[in-house]
């Protein structure tokens, strides 16, 4: 599920003077906003990083069991003291593919993130900000008045993108976090499945 954040929810400072909200063009005030929008859009980009993973634990898990389903019937032809090694350790690969799934959910349960205000809603704070400009600095040029204003509709776009890329930052190391123990649950069940198959072709279960 998609937040998104209101410009009345990031509130900016005490204004100083009125001059410092020329909207600064030079290299540095670019390269800051710059590398904000990249942070912003990198972790709005990881949100979506689970569901790219799903075929690889799709086919993962439909491997394994298919696998368990060939290979189980067949230990009946194995001798005991191999099978029921290989039956337990194809009930522990049972279990991790479980587990996989379980951490898969979990992840999946935690999408979501928070964006900046919608179109309307910016487009209507511009206007707020641009009225009230011009009541604040009734003397100024209109050349002033545009940098004031370009400066405070900026200034407060990077700070809702701010506030975003934090909150979204931390859901994803936790979603990662998931991802990664799904990983390994399963990368484990596979492992297990290809010792498993091996092992009951040479105790003489597959022919």
């Amino acid at each position: 599920m998609e937040e998104t954040l209101s410009p009345g929810r990031v509130r900016p400072g005490p204004d100083p003077e009125a001059a410092a909200y020329r909207a600064d063009t030079g290299a540095t005030q670019a390269f800051l906003e710059g590398y904000v929008r990249q942070r912003f859009l990198r972790e709005l980009d990881d949100e979506e990083t689970v569901i790219r993973s799903l075929p690889f634990y799709a086919t993962g898990t439909g491997a394994t069991f298919a696998a368990i389903a060939v290979a189980a019937p067949q230990l009946r032809q194995a001798a005991p003291g191999y099978a029921v090694p290989i039956a337990a350790a194809f009930a522990v690969d049972v279990a991790l593919v479980v587990v996989s799934i379980a951490c898969l959910l979990a992840a999946l349960v935690r999408r979501g993130v928070l964006d900046v205000a919608p179109e309307a809603e910016l487009l209507r704070s511009a206007g707020q900000v641009a009225q009230q400009t011009r009541e604040q600095f009734a003397d100024a040029t209109p050349q002033e008045l545009e940098s004031i204003i370009l400066a405070r509709v900026r200034g407060s776009l990077v700070a809702q993108m701010i506030v975003a890329t934090a909150r979204n930052r931390v859901a994803n190391r936790e979603r990662k976090t998931w991802r990664n123990r799904a990983f390994v649950a399963l990368v484990g069940a596979l492992l297990l499945t290809i010792g498993g198959l091996v092992a009951t072709f040479a105790a003489g279960g597959l022919r």
